[in-house]
């Protein structure tokens, strides 16, 4: 036996949110949901960038009950939009959308992809090509990969 030290924190870590440090806006294609380290009921999502870089989102009670792991091999956008209050506190609201048409060129070409793509499952349905194509990567979201 021997020693082995972990870190506390994930490298490329990203959370969501309006205070220092936290973006407004993360996206890219999921890879996958591991738990977290340190707080095993909590999951945590990873996404290939554009760049081929694998960024770790952290999760959150929001980002739980709207990505599951039949969303791994899917294009995902995240973006903070405030804060709700509940029974038991406030909490982030964070909205969720996911990929669910056909991949465009651009989307097929991205890094990755072609190792989660469908993930085991059948096509999607054909959509209109450009909902996802080029028009779609300028829609304003600078800070997003897509």
């Amino acid at each position: 036996m021997s020693w082995a030290k972990r870190e506390a924190t994930t490298t490329n870590l990203v959370s969501l949110g309006d205070g220092e440090g936290d973006r407004r806006k993360v996206g890219g294609l999921l890879v996958a949901t591991p738990k977290d380290r340190l707080y095993p009921q909590k999951t945590n999502y990873e996404l290939v960038q554009k760049d081929g870089e694998v960024l770790t989102l952290s999760g959150s009670a929001s980002l739980s009950r709207q990505i599951n792991e039949q969303d791994i091999g899917k294009f995902i956008k995240c973006e903070f939009t405030g804060w709700d209050k509940s029974p038991n506190g406030k909490y982030k609201v964070i909205e969720v959308n996911v990929w669910e048409g056909e991949p465009s060129d651009d989307m097929k070409a991205w890094p990755r992809y072609a190792e989660f793509r469908n993930n085991g499952k059948k096509a999607a349905q054909t959509a209109p090509a450009d909902d996802f194509g080029t028009s779609a990567l300028k829609d304003d979201d600078d800070d997003l990969p897509f």
